[in-house]
């Protein structure tokens, strides 16, 4: 079990390394606009970071901490993002954060570790709920900017979930 772990955290460091060569090799983005228009990235490496603590120390909290922006950015992603061009790309970086979350359920479930589970995932609600909502704010005042890194507009998001944010 965790040769598919190590398998999937190394293929997701490698879609990581791909995009933050795409948004700051490509097209040039500042730290700010890499952070919130591509937060897959910061929450990718928070994810990594924490599977690494795990196989050190074996403590299974760290795993579970990042699993909020996981699910988040990784598997809201999916239905979120189109699904042509350079999207597929990241596109498939969504699938493997869903596919990391979901080894981190099985591998928990498989110990039993419920405990760590709980705590990890109250420690990502407090750290990383600012940093949604942070970027979700910065995404919705800076729509010109979304769409000229991203590729389309922020309210085919809007149109998707039927709302409408005035």
């Amino acid at each position: 079990m965790k040769k598919i772990g190590i398998i999937l955290a190394s293929i997701l460091l490698v879609l990581t390394i791909n995009s933050m060569y795409f948004f700051f090799g490509m097209t040039k983005v500042s730290f700010i606009e890499w952070l919130v228009f591509n937060a897959c990235g910061p929450t990718n490496i928070a994810y990594i970071v924490g599977f690494v603590v795990y196989m050190v120390t074996k403590n299974r909290t760290a795993l579970h901490v990042s699993i909020l922006p996981l699910f988040f950015f990784g598997g809201l992603g999916i239905y979120f993002f189109p699904w042509s061009g350079n999207n597929i790309i990241a596109q498939i970086c969504h699938i493997f954060m869903v596919l990391n979350m979901l080894w981190v359920l099985v591998e928990t479930f498989s110990k039993a570790d419920f405990k760590a589970a709980t705590i990890g995932l109250l420690i990502g609600v407090f750290v990383f709920s600012p940093f949604i909502t942070f970027q979700q704010t910065y995404t919705i005042s800076h729509p010109e900017a979304f769409k000229r890194i991203q590729g389309f507009s922020i309210e085919d998001f809007q149109n998707k979930l039927n709302i409408n944010i005035e």
